[in-house]
């Protein structure tokens, strides 16, 4: 038996589910897989509620990793390059 933990998904900070939130309100139709660099752009390319430009925006490498803890977002399936692919099941 190790004597490291396994590392967990913890649960959503605000940033994050402001991101969750950007992409809901986004363009990108998200019941079709998507990668996280997709989404990243698509809320990037959303503004907040007020209407102003995001200050805090995500990369692709830390969308994925928002977007496997976040609830409602599922891993549909990995492509040629190994990249996940999501998608949205509510």
């Amino acid at each position: 038996m190790s004597k490291y933990a396994t590392k967990t998904l913890g649960q959503l900070s605000q940033t994050e589910e402001n991101w969750i939130d950007g992409l809901k309100r986004s363009s990108l139709d998200l019941s079709k897989p998507f990668s996280a660099k997709q989404a990243a752009n698509a809320i990037v390319d959303t503004p907040t509620t007020k209407g102003t430009t995001r200050k805090l925006c995500p990369v692709s490498y830390k969308m994925a990793y928002v977007l496997k803890k976040a609830p409602g977002f599922s891993l549909a399936y990995y492509d040629a390059k190994k990249r996940p692919m999501f998608v949205y099941d509510e």
